[in-house]
């Protein structure tokens, strides 16, 4: 009798631990919000590959927003992907824009091809030589915007961003249609479908 009853509370506790394991989850995804909505715009104070410019003046092109940093591991592993979505769809109204931030402790060895770290804090000017040099080397043709600290943490803030790479796809009106967080196939494929999908709209 006694064993039965606790098997009973035992089923019971699975139950509302699966529960409270899944639902939260699905009902608490914090990029649902986004979908359908406007993109939020921003200004970056640096650009590589283009001009700086809002947001809001790439209206009537589908934009792939990439929130990536040069010494994130997967985010490097998307490039091959980034690289082949530049040269398959830029000329059919595609605008990839690679947003990144300032980190100041990380110089890059051009020979080497690898990240060093920087005896000194860099300055903004010398960041922005070092992206250059990152870019060259993994052949990144696409816009490259570097933000401050504090429009980066609001615009981290406003698209939802706790891990990168996070992918942001918007259509050209100007509207959220997918959010992606991470590398792996699963996830570039699910990319480029909507990018062809919102392309031919």
């Amino acid at each position: 009798m006694i064993r039965t009853s606790i098997l009973v509370k035992l089923a019971s506790l699975t139950i509302l631990l699966a529960l409270a394991g899944t639902a939260p989850a699905q009902k608490d995804d914090p990029h649902a919000a986004l979908i359908g909505k406007a993109a939020p715009d921003f200004k970056a104070d640096f650009a590589l590959n283009g001009k700086v410019q809002n947001l809001a003046d790439l209206k009537g092109k589908v934009v792939l927003l990439d929130f990536w940093a040069v010494w994130c591991g997967p985010c490097v592993a998307t490039f091959p992907h980034l690289r082949d979505w530049t040269s398959n769809y830029k000329d059919k109204g595609l605008v990839i824009v690679g947003v990144t931030g300032y980190y100041e402790r990380f110089g890059f060895d051009k020979e080497k091809g690898k990240l060093t770290k920087a005896a000194d804090k860099l300055t903004k000017e010398q960041e922005q030589d070092m992206l250059k040099d990152f870019a060259a080397h993994h052949k990144l043709g696409h816009l490259l915007l570097s933000l401050g600290n504090e429009e980066k943490k609001k615009l981290y803030e406003d698209y939802k961003v706790t891990g990168i790479p996070t992918a942001v796809v918007i259509d050209k009106k100007g509207v959220v249609r997918l959010v992606k967080v991470g590398s792996g196939e699963e996830n570039a494929k699910a990319i480029e479908e909507e990018i062809k999908k919102l392309i031919a709209e």
